[in-house]
């Protein structure tokens, strides 16, 4: 007679190899839906207790040529590297090669508060150094040149007392470990991290990689249309944010850590723990529906990521996108649904006409502390609300999208004559009206005759009545100093420029001019890469 409890064990293989199928079905339909609304192009794995649910490409690897993604697929992962760069770190502190209290002037004497900061303030953002990207006027990035500027910048506040993400941090940390390895960085991750775990297919010069599964960056890809993006030079972001890899290649990364491989479980469980503002060791650390969950994203040109994992239950999701109009973030979370069997939301659009489209564009506000600005891309309805990013709505009717970043429904209605000038927005239980409203932009700043908070309006800048959302202004007096660029007169939505290079970033630093005569133009057609010139036209008399 069979036993019985072997008897048990046969009866109930079916039913659990069906729910791991049905399973892998849902998370299949669910990111075919994604790509259907162009909210989803790149690869994907996701895995529980080490059996594999989904392990696919979706979308295009080239659009152009007409390649799909597949799960051999290489994308650049960007600040998911900081998980490796910690990751080295605490294998050499394991070894006795450096302490995590290792004071920055140890490896480089007389760097300003070098006897305050420690390696510990660097993996954990909170040693007060000043991010580059913030802006820099580097003419390269190698380690003198990076050093030397980081020396003239002020620390943001004193080491250890607040949080604030440093990429520069980061570097600091690639440079020490070529100090301590006598490698450069990415040959120290390549022997210690890489080829351990067979990651075969990861790497960092992705500008010069050769290989047929190397993807194409793009800043949009929709069904009739795309826009590439740029591929950095090496070093790239560095130790902050060079890496490149593949799924399957991250998934191995994975399991080391969930075996403790590569660092030792009581340190590794320092480094997921949240030193100040939900970060680690080189992790994010936070929770899902009451689980730990740690997690690492990433994005840049061409590129979004995200790298997470609940550890006690032995699950890691990774996405990778070629587009930078995809949310990796929000994917993971929603399969994440699916996995503990919570309700969860399979995207639907219909097609809006783009004639359509265009009677919704323009400037709403519920109060002067929330404005959204709504503009059509590429057939799509664009939203971005003050200080967010651009987000892609999903028609559901013809005057009612669907903004799931947002959990929110927006509705268009017309109110008077034949203009929509009214947009409802339900968002859970609760609902706001905004209404349409004629947008002003302006500049000011220390280069200006008022200052920074002068008691007239800001400079104001003209709309061209020929070009939508190109702002001018002619024959402006400045100062030597400093401007920025603000909307209807206060802060909540605001332009500088970070890098120097003529691209308004969002809330960026301060622009700094000379003293004369200038034409000045803000050019917002395209709010993913906003424009600034300001064009001397003479010498201060």
């Amino acid at each position: 007679m069979m036993n019985k409890y072997l008897f048990l064990l046969f009866c109930s293989m079916p039913l659990f190899l069906l729910s791991q199928d049905s399973i892998s079905g849902k998370l299949d339909a669910l990111m075919q839906a994604y790509q259907n609304v162009d909210k989803f192009n790149g690869s994907i794995l996701v895995a529980k207790q080490g059996r594999v649910l989904l392990d696919k490409g979706y979308g295009y690897r080239n659009v152009k040529e007409h390649v799909k993604n597949e799960t051999a697929s290489m994308y650049r992962i960007y600040s998911i590297t900081k998980t490796f760069t910690s990751t080295v770190i605490l294998m050499l502190a394991e070894q006795g090669k450096l302490s995590l209290k290792d004071k920055l002037s140890k490896y480089y004497p007389g760097f300003p508060k070098g006897d305050s900061i420690t390696i510990e303030h660097l993996l954990t953002h909170t040693s007060g150094i000043y991010d580059y990207t913030h802006g820099n006027d580097m003419k390269d990035q190698s380690e003198p040149t990076m050093i030397a500027f980081l020396k003239t910048k002020p620390l943001d506040f004193s080491p250890g007392s607040n949080w604030s993400y440093s990429n520069s941090g980061y570097w600091l940390l690639g440079f020490i470990i070529q100090k301590i390895t006598g490698m450069t960085y990415e040959d120290a991750v390549t022997k210690m991290i890489f080829r351990p775990l067979k990651m075969n297919h990861s790497g960092f010069d992705f500008k010069d990689l050769k290989s047929k599964d190397k993807t194409t960056p793009y800043e949009f890809l929709g069904k009739d249309s795309s826009a590439t993006a740029v591929i950095y030079d090496p070093p790239g972001p560095y130790a902050a944010g060079a890496i490149y890899s593949t799924t399957n290649d991250m998934y191995e990364y994975h399991k080391a850590h969930q075996h403790y491989v590569l660092v030792s479980e009581p340190l590794m469980k320092k480094a997921y723990t949240s030193f100040m503002s939900d970060y680690g060791y080189g992790w994010v650390v936070n929770q899902f529906d009451g689980h730990d969950l740690v997690s690492h994203s990433g994005g840049a040109a061409g590129y979004k990521s995200n790298f997470a994992r609940i550890i006690k239950d032995d699950i890691v999701i990774i996405v990778l996108c070629n587009t930078e109009s995809n949310n990796p973030q929000m994917i993971t979370n929603n399969i994440l649904n699916v996995l503990y069997n919570k309700q969860y939301n399979i995207p639907v659009e219909i097609a809006v006409r783009q004639e359509i489209l265009q009677q919704y564009a323009g400037y709403y506000e519920v109060d002067e502390h929330f404005n959204i600005h709504i503009t059509t891309e590429m057939g799509k309805l664009i939203g971005q609300a003050k200080g967010e990013g651009p987000i892609v709505l999903m028609a559901q009717e013809d005057n009612y999208f669907y903004a799931e970043e947002a959990g929110a429904y927006l509705r268009f209605n017309k109110t008077k004559g034949d203009q929509f000038d009214e947009m409802v927005i339900l968002q859970g239980d609760r609902t706001k009206i905004a209404h349409r409203y004629v947008p002003a932009w302006g500049m000011l700043g220390s280069a200006t005759a008022n200052g920074w908070e002068g008691a007239v309006p800001d400079i104001s800048l003209t709309e061209d009545c020929l070009h939508k959302d190109y702002w001018k202004a002619e024959n402006i007096s400045l100062k030597e100093g400093e401007i920025k660029f603000r909307f209807n007169n206060n802060w909540n939505t605001n332009y500088g420029d970070n890098d120097n290079d003529g691209n308004a970033d969002l809330s960026g630093s301060n622009i700094k001019v000379q003293a004369g005569t200038y034409d000045i133009i803000l050019d917002l057609s395209d709010r993913n890469r906003a424009k600034y010139t300001i064009s001397k036209k003479g010498l201060q008399q």
